[in-house]
Protein backbone atom coordinates (compact mmCIF):
# COMPACT_ATOMS: atom_id res chain seq x y z
CA UNK A 1 0.00 0.00 0.00
CA UNK A 2 1.18 3.36 -0.73
CA UNK A 3 1.39 5.88 1.48
CA UNK A 4 -0.79 9.39 1.09
CA UNK A 5 2.21 11.10 -1.35
CA UNK A 6 3.40 8.36 -3.05
CA UNK A 7 -0.12 7.53 -3.95
CA UNK A 8 -0.05 10.64 -5.88
CA UNK A 9 3.08 9.83 -8.09
CA UNK A 10 1.61 7.13 -11.04
CA UNK A 11 -1.38 10.09 -11.14
CA UNK A 12 0.34 12.25 -14.25
CA UNK A 13 2.02 9.01 -15.58
CA UNK A 14 -1.31 7.34 -15.94
CA UNK A 15 -2.74 10.47 -17.73
CA UNK A 16 0.46 11.12 -20.27
CA UNK A 17 0.82 7.43 -20.97
CA UNK A 18 -3.13 7.01 -21.50
CA UNK A 19 -4.19 10.44 -23.53
CA UNK A 20 -0.82 9.22 -25.70
CA UNK A 21 -2.12 5.82 -26.08
CA UNK A 22 -5.42 6.82 -26.92
CA UNK A 23 -4.45 9.61 -29.60
CA UNK A 24 -2.30 7.32 -31.59
CA UNK A 25 -4.50 4.48 -31.22
CA UNK A 26 -7.61 6.37 -32.57
CA UNK A 27 -5.34 7.63 -34.74
CA UNK A 28 -4.94 4.05 -36.21
CA UNK A 29 -8.58 2.93 -35.94
CA UNK A 30 -10.13 6.39 -37.79
CA UNK A 31 -7.71 7.47 -39.68
CA UNK A 32 -7.45 10.79 -38.37
CA UNK A 33 -6.10 13.63 -35.89
CA UNK A 34 -2.58 14.05 -34.59
CA UNK A 35 -1.40 10.74 -34.62
CA UNK A 36 -3.20 9.65 -38.16
CA UNK A 37 -1.65 5.81 -39.34
CA UNK A 38 -5.08 4.47 -40.67
CA UNK A 39 -5.30 0.85 -40.55
CA UNK A 40 -4.67 -0.44 -44.02
CA UNK A 41 -1.52 1.65 -43.97
CA UNK A 42 -0.52 0.73 -40.93
CA UNK A 43 -1.22 -2.91 -42.31
CA UNK A 44 0.95 -2.18 -44.86
CA UNK A 45 3.41 -1.08 -42.93
CA UNK A 46 3.80 -4.04 -41.04
CA UNK A 47 3.93 -6.15 -43.85
CA UNK A 48 6.89 -4.36 -44.91
CA UNK A 49 8.42 -5.11 -42.02
CA UNK A 50 8.18 -8.49 -42.09
CA UNK A 51 5.61 -8.91 -39.04
CA UNK A 52 3.38 -12.54 -40.03
CA UNK A 53 -0.55 -11.74 -39.99
CA UNK A 54 -0.17 -8.06 -40.14
CA UNK A 55 -3.76 -7.32 -40.54
CA UNK A 56 -4.44 -8.90 -37.23
CA UNK A 57 -1.43 -7.30 -35.43
CA UNK A 58 -2.25 -3.87 -36.83
CA UNK A 59 -5.32 -4.24 -35.21
CA UNK A 60 -4.27 -5.75 -32.21
CA UNK A 61 -1.64 -3.02 -31.35
CA UNK A 62 -4.51 -0.32 -32.20
CA UNK A 63 -6.81 -2.10 -29.63
CA UNK A 64 -4.14 -1.82 -26.99
CA UNK A 65 -3.32 1.59 -27.63
CA UNK A 66 -6.91 2.89 -27.74
CA UNK A 67 -8.30 0.06 -24.84
CA UNK A 68 -5.09 0.04 -22.89
CA UNK A 69 -4.81 4.04 -23.15
CA UNK A 70 -8.27 4.44 -21.42
CA UNK A 71 -7.58 1.93 -18.70
CA UNK A 72 -5.10 3.33 -17.69
CA UNK A 73 -5.94 6.66 -17.98
CA UNK A 74 -8.97 5.75 -15.56
CA UNK A 75 -6.85 3.52 -13.73
CA UNK A 76 -8.83 0.52 -13.91
CA UNK A 77 -6.72 -2.74 -14.65
CA UNK A 78 -4.22 -0.59 -14.57
CA UNK A 79 -1.21 -2.65 -14.31
CA UNK A 80 -2.38 -5.46 -16.43
CA UNK A 81 -3.03 -2.22 -19.54
CA UNK A 82 0.40 -0.65 -18.28
CA UNK A 83 1.96 -3.98 -19.11
CA UNK A 84 0.31 -4.72 -22.72
CA UNK A 85 1.04 -1.16 -23.14
CA UNK A 86 5.30 -0.75 -22.04
CA UNK A 87 4.94 -4.49 -24.51
CA UNK A 88 3.69 -2.58 -27.40
CA UNK A 89 6.38 0.07 -26.73
CA UNK A 90 9.32 -1.81 -26.46
CA UNK A 91 8.01 -3.67 -29.34
CA UNK A 92 7.53 -0.24 -31.15
CA UNK A 93 11.20 0.41 -30.21
CA UNK A 94 13.15 -2.12 -31.25
CA UNK A 95 11.40 -3.03 -34.70
CA UNK A 96 10.59 0.79 -36.02
CA UNK A 97 11.94 3.53 -33.89
CA UNK A 98 15.61 2.55 -33.10
CA UNK A 99 16.45 1.40 -36.67
CA UNK A 100 15.34 5.52 -37.56
CA UNK A 101 18.24 6.60 -34.75
CA UNK A 102 17.75 6.95 -31.06
CA UNK A 103 16.19 10.57 -31.26
CA UNK A 104 13.06 8.48 -33.36
CA UNK A 105 12.49 6.18 -30.46
CA UNK A 106 13.11 8.54 -27.13
CA UNK A 107 8.95 8.63 -27.13
CA UNK A 108 8.55 5.31 -27.25
CA UNK A 109 11.53 4.39 -24.88
CA UNK A 110 10.01 7.09 -22.11
CA UNK A 111 6.02 5.54 -22.92
CA UNK A 112 7.49 2.03 -22.17
CA UNK A 113 9.02 3.11 -19.41
CA UNK A 114 6.48 5.07 -17.59
CA UNK A 115 4.20 2.41 -18.31
CA UNK A 116 6.33 -0.18 -16.77
CA UNK A 117 6.22 2.36 -13.65
CA UNK A 118 2.73 1.87 -13.29
CA UNK A 119 3.07 -2.01 -13.60
CA UNK A 120 5.21 -1.46 -10.40
CA UNK A 121 3.24 1.04 -8.64
CA UNK A 122 -0.17 0.65 -9.70
CA UNK A 123 -3.11 3.30 -10.59
CA UNK A 124 -2.24 5.50 -7.44
CA UNK A 125 -4.91 8.44 -6.41
CA UNK A 126 -8.19 9.50 -8.60
CA UNK A 127 -8.68 6.30 -9.64
CA UNK A 128 -11.88 3.72 -10.62
CA UNK A 129 -9.45 1.28 -8.91
CA UNK A 130 -9.26 3.47 -5.66
CA UNK A 131 -13.04 4.00 -5.61
CA UNK A 132 -13.92 0.33 -6.05
CA UNK A 133 -11.53 -0.63 -3.94
CA UNK A 134 -12.78 2.17 -0.84
CA UNK A 135 -16.60 0.79 -2.12
CA UNK A 136 -17.46 4.53 -2.12
CA UNK A 137 -16.88 7.49 -4.19
CA UNK A 138 -15.64 9.04 -0.33
CA UNK A 139 -11.89 8.78 -0.85
CA UNK A 140 -12.07 10.05 -4.64
CA UNK A 141 -14.62 13.34 -3.96
CA UNK A 142 -12.26 13.99 -0.85
CA UNK A 143 -9.18 14.08 -3.35
CA UNK A 144 -10.66 16.17 -6.10
CA UNK A 145 -12.02 18.79 -3.55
Amino acid sequence: MMNESNAWGPVPIRFAVGLIMVVHGLGKVFGMGPAALPIPKFTGFLAGLGIPAAPVVAWIVALIEVGGGILVFVGLFTRVAALLVAGNMLVATFLVHLPNGFSDAELTIVLCLASFSLVVSGAGRLSIREIMADGSQQSFLSAVQ
